[in-house]
């Protein structure tokens, strides 16, 4: 059964061509064969009143029009709406959408009736009925939708404005609809919540520029109850990105996730591609991201409360940025180096935890004075604060990519609890600026801000010796497989894209912002992507070395991590120890909760029952 749809002609107004006999002339423009959007255009074959064409390799959104382009199209949907062919294609719009990516075999039919504005059309791919789409976007993923409410229970729209440039809470709740996405059914995900069942949720605009610059605004959702969204790691805590500034097909975060996620840091968020509707209105194409938050399943470490004095709690852990903004957390000290170049101000933000006490705030300034330190001597007690390993491995994605602004915002560390522990890069994060930097030289000597550290770091002999190790092994065991992965992925979002872009083309923007990227032509973005990748590691193997053949992954660096300051406590405990003094304990939360079954790696009140002791203690 082919798809029927109606064509509004206007007869009476017509003043395109017409053949011999007085019969406008029709033709179907577009995109064929792969090539992109250039204003092709095909003329329909005509049999008395009936005009009819077909096409193989049909790519993309197409429209039929006149010579004039003059024809408006009424959508199917009951409400008799008409879009200007001038500025809307049969593709996607309101009331339904026709999926017009990669069809072949497809027959165009009308019945031109003169005198009538109103024809059938219908279209057939293969003699079957094509995709078509009763609902929001592009129906080939899944739809996360939102509805914010005001204090009166009215839906609050203030959370769709363009101009929204804070980052307070409102309060709504979603559902996640499927969809009938059968690749991500496929990796276990699953719809959550209803129309008529939502969920409670908290949602806030956020990012920096992202969130002022353009109307397509990035978002902070915390849910009320922890649940696996699309197969990522079951938090409350995700972000849905926007990525309004990445022009690369949505592939900067993508791919620098990916490339972490091979490299094996600690940890490397994820994501999921999912449409959006806040509150009745389609709002394009998102990236459902794993926030960073200190969690068993994301930044594995001992999660330390605010303003913490207690001596034998203050060594860890701790979960900070190097950023690019002036906020009130923040220990500053200018950075040192042997390089040349740039050097800006550190700026080290407090995440997790987000308020330090004054022991806190003292611990962490001694840790990066003396990281700082080391750095500006060149010299080997640098790893006695910092792992090598992972801050070889951190560098080696951030370099493939280019991304010039790295090192200088949203750049990670955390130091775990207790003695030997060290800092770690990681997680990665925002690839805001990826691919802006050469193919044929480091980034950090095109990039236009202060990427801290890491052009001394260069100079440093025994990192650069941890560098070329890890690269030999990662791009002979764990680099392969990168470009499979990148068109498997603008496939699942080739749709998605272009209902974005429509979406979104034609929309104001804040004052001094820019408009949301197009990313209609998802495949010129991957080649693009995958030939920097192919030039710049061509590259770097001339600079770091040949990875042809086998390679071992390195051996992690045993520096031993410098002592905790005497000021500091380091309360390592075992419980069993303390059982096998003989005495009974009772096991509190810092809360002062009694706990029955200590998890690992968090702290305890350990107490005799018959009061004799309190200790603090970390489960191993």
């Amino acid at each position: 059964m082919a798809f029927m749809a109606m064509l509004s002609i206007s007869a009476s107004a017509f003043a395109g061509s017409v053949d011999s006999q007085g019969y406008p002339l029709f033709y179907l423009r577009g995109s064929f064969q792969g090539s992109s959007w250039n204003g092709t255009e095909l003329p329909f074959s005509r049999e008395n009143d009936v005009y009819t064409i077909h096409v193989n390799n049909l790519d993309g959104e197409f429209k039929i029009s006149n010579d004039d382009w003059t024809i408006n199209y009424g959508a199917s949907n009951g409400n008799d709406t008409e879009i200007n062919s001038s500025v809307s294609r049969i593709g996607i719009f309101d009331g339904f959408n026709f999926i017009g990516h990669n069809l072949n075999d497809l027959t165009i039919s009308f019945r031109y009736v003169e005198g009538s504005n109103e024809a059938a059309i219908s279209f057939s791919v293969n003699g079957q009925q094509p995709p078509v789409v009763d609902g929001p976007g592009s129906g080939t993923l899944p739809i996360l939708y939102i509805n914010v409410y005001d204090e009166n229970g009215n839906l609050n729209n203030e959370i769709i404005s363009k101009d929204l440039d804070h980052k307070n809470y409102f309060s709504g709740d979603y559902w996640l609809d499927l969809n009938g996405c059968e690749w991500m059914e496929a990796e276990g995900a699953k719809s959550i919540g209803s129309k008529e069942d939502p969920l409670p949720l908290q949602i806030k605009a956020r990012g920096n520029w992202t969130r002022k610059g353009f109307s397509k605004k990035p978002f902070k959702l915390k849910l009320d109850k922890k649940q696996s969204m699309l197969g990522l790691s079951k938090s409350k805590h995700f972000a849905i990105l926007a990525h309004a500034d990445d022009f690369f097909g949505y592939l900067r975060n993508f791919t620098g996730f990916n490339l972490g996620r091979r490299m094996e840091l600690p940890w490397t968020p994820d994501q999921q591609p999912v449409e959006v509707v806040i509150n009745g209105d389609y709002r394009g194409l998102y990236f459902l991201t794993e926030s960073i938050r200190v969690d068993s399943d994301r930044v594995n470490i001992t999660e330390l409360d605010d303003n913490v004095s207690d001596p034998a709690l203050v060594s860890g852990g701790y979960l900070v940025e190097l950023d690019n903004y002036d906020e009130d957390n923040q220990i500053w000290m200018e950075e040192k180096g042997q390089a040349g170049g740039f050097k800006d101000t550190l700026r080290i933000t407090f995440d997790t935890p987000e308020e330090y006490s004054d022991i806190q705030r003292q611990f962490v300034t001694e840790q990066f004075t003396a990281m700082n330190d080391a750095i500006g001597d060149n010299s080997d007690s640098l790893w006695s604060y910092m792992d090598m390993d992972d801050a070889a491995r951190y560098y080696i994605v951030e370099e493939i990519v280019s991304h010039t602004e790295s090192y200088h915002g949203s750049t990670y560390l955390f130091r775990d609890y207790g003695e030997g522990q060290k800092w770690h890069f990681s997680p990665l994060w925002d690839f805001g600026n990826a691919f802006m930097g050469p193919t044929d030289d480091y980034f950090s000597n095109y990039g236009p801000y202060g990427n801290t550290w890491i052009a001394s770091l260069r100079l440093n002999s025994k990192f650069m010796d941890k560098v070329k190790e890890t690269w030999k092994w990662y791009m002979s065991q764990k680099f392969d497989g990168i470009n499979a992965d990148i068109d498997t992925y603008i496939n699942h979002l080739k749709a998605a894209a272009r209902a974005d872009y429509e979406r979104w083309h034609d929309q104001p923007v804040p004052d001094g912002g820019q408009a949301v990227a197009d990313n209609r032509n998802l495949d010129g973005a991957a080649e693009y992507v995958k030939n920097h990748l192919r030039q710049k590691t061509s590259w770097l193997a001339r600079q770091w070395g040949d990875y042809n053949g086998y390679f071992a992954e390195p051996t992690r660096d045993t520096t031993p991590a410098a002592p905790l300051p005497s000021y500091i406590i380091s309360g390592v405990d075992e419980i069993a120890a303390i059982k096998n003094e003989g005495t009974e304990v009772e096991i509190y939360n810092l809360q002062g909760m009694k706990v029955a079954s200590p998890e690992s790696g968090s702290l305890y009140l350990i107490r005799a029952k018959d009061g004799s002791s309190v200790r603090k203690v970390l489960v191993k």
